[in-house]
């Protein structure tokens, strides 16, 4: 009897977490750019969304790179997020021209450096909505294309 609910837990055990690894997913893609400074590439929950413009999510939901003369020459980037629980996000990318590893905005929160969302948005992107750049991640994203231009 000991055997078999020994047995019978550690198949219980394996299978959730099996279930548990479905649940997690990756998102990739590309940034295309023009200018040369870093490209911050951040995937926000809501709670974290709330003050896009004065942090960064924790690594590694916040990749910074710095283009090499190759990713120059072709201006673009790639990034991927890995091991990303189901929910509901936003990714924004922005290029630090002046180099402080934030989003430069002036004293009225208008954005001052290139900037862009996942979903595309037609507004002024100082007030993006979260309802118009959340998208659902229930499965892996690829080929993500985003647009510093």
């Amino acid at each position: 009897m000991l055997k078999k609910a020994v047995l019978f837990l550690g198949v219980l055990f394996m299978v959730s977490a099996f279930a548990y690894a479905e649940d997690k997913y990756s998102i990739a893609g590309h940034v295309t750019f023009s200018r040369h400074e870093s490209i911050y590439i951040s995937l926000y929950t809501l709670e974290e969304f709330a003050n896009f413009k004065k942090s960064l999510p924790s690594p590694p939901f916040s990749q910074k790179i710095k283009p090499n003369p190759e990713q120059r020459k072709a201006g673009r980037v790639s990034f991927t997020f890995s091991g990303v629980s189901k929910g509901a996000y936003c990714i924004v990318a922005f290029q630090d021209v002046d180099s402080n590893g934030k989003l430069a905005c002036d004293k009225w929160g208008k954005i001052e450096e290139p900037i862009c969302f996942y979903k595309e948005i037609f507004c002024d992107l100082s007030f993006a909505n979260w309802n118009d750049v959340k998208f659902e991640l229930v499965r892996d994203i690829t080929g993500i294309i985003m647009k510093l231009d």
